[in-house]
């Protein structure tokens, strides 16, 4: 699917109210500002560099996506499932993850500044990823350790 027959998708399942599907689909770089993916099926979508400023993903199924350096902004990710989903380098700043599944999610450089993260699902290994998007300096336990001893 082309991204120009993706967005076509997109705005008929818009103006009908119609459950998005389009697993798999290439919109790498896309525009799509402020558009409406509630419940939307974009299961191993490329997505790489895409806007999706002020997005309303909540309920999504991206497991899997590539959002990797995409513009993820004021988005409404609530209750999505972004399981083993590419997100380095995206910008999450300010967006709404409450309920939100990442587990498995690669969250190395991306920017969670501000946003919701009201009862994520993570693992133990994502949590130093998540404290530094989030803008909290770990310090090496290693030095810390050697200064105790």
């Amino acid at each position: 699917m082309t991204v120009d027959e993706a967005l076509k998708l997109i705005q008929d399942c818009r103006e009908k109210n119609i459950r998005i599907n389009i697993k798999y689909a290439n919109l790498e770089g896309a525009s799509l500002t402020e558009g409406m993916f509630i419940n939307a099926n974009l299961e191993g979508a490329n997505l790489e560099g895409a806007n999706l400023e002020r997005a309303n993903l909540r309920y999504a199924n991206l497991d899997g996506a590539n959002l990797k350096f995409a513009n993820l902004r004021f988005a409404n990710l609530e209750g999505a499932n972004l399981g083993y989903a590419s997100l380095l380098n995206a910008n999450l700043k300010f967006a709404n993850l409450k309920y939100t599944n990442l587990i498995g999610a690669s969250l190395r450089h991306s920017n969670l500044e501000g946003a919701n993260l009201w009862n994520v699902k993570i693992e133990a290994s994502q949590k130093d990823d998540i404290l530094n998007a989030l803008g909290v300096l770990i310090k090496d336990r290693e030095r810390r350790a050697e200064r105790t001893e």
